[in-house]
């Protein structure tokens, strides 16, 4: 597994603010997903007895073992475009949905693996609600759920990912109801 040294430096940056000294990186990979993953991120300081426990780039990285065989193999990366910020996994273990599998399977992956760890690093979750003749109709949730930049997301993140990956999409619909929100990351 390897993690690169932006991966490290933004998981610094996050961590410096709210973590205890001598903080770690936690690698959850987990069934799920049209890929057959689902990855997390957390904080830790202490391994567990199945863990596997490797330094990157001075940041101490803990794996369990049915993650650590799921993603072995894996890359974890930090990536800021103009279309996308965020982590990154490439695991050659997940191969993803087949270029003509329904569209609804080829944007829940990337909702999945790129997108759901973008949003991760403000408490929020993207869901995948329908793709109906072309139109995608998602649901926010978590620190995205009545947050006020929701829109900018929606419009110059997930919608440019979505579309610059799969030019058949129409339209992407946010069907939120923002004012139930209960824990926005940034409040109107």
């Amino acid at each position: 597994m390897h993690i690169t040294t932006a991966a490290v430096r933004k998981v610094r940056e996050m961590g410096d603010k709210q973590q205890p000294e001598g903080y770690g990186l936690r690698v959850i990979v987990d069934l799920g997903g049209p890929d057959g993953y689902f990855y997390d991120l957390d904080f830790e300081t202490d391994a567990k007895p199945d863990d596997h426990v490797m330094v990157a780039d001075g940041l101490t990285v803990y794996v369990d073992e049915k993650s650590y065989g799921r993603f072995k193999d894996g890359t974890i990366d930090y990536m800021e475009t103009a279309e996308f910020s965020g982590f990154h996994f490439d695991n050659p273990a997940a191969a993803g949905p087949a270029a003509d599998a329904p569209l609804h399977d080829r944007v829940q992956w990337v909702i999945d693996t790129e997108i759901n760890p973008s949003v991760a690093s403000h408490g929020g979750v993207v869901h995948l609600v329908e793709v109906q003749d072309g139109n995608v109709m998602l649901r926010f949730g978590g620190g995205c759920h009545g947050c006020s930049s929701s829109s900018a997301t929606l419009k110059y993140g997930i919608e440019t990912r979505l579309k610059d990956k799969f030019p058949d999409i129409k339209e992407i619909i946010d069907v939120t109801d923002h004012s139930t929100g209960e824990n926005p990351y940034f409040s109107h």
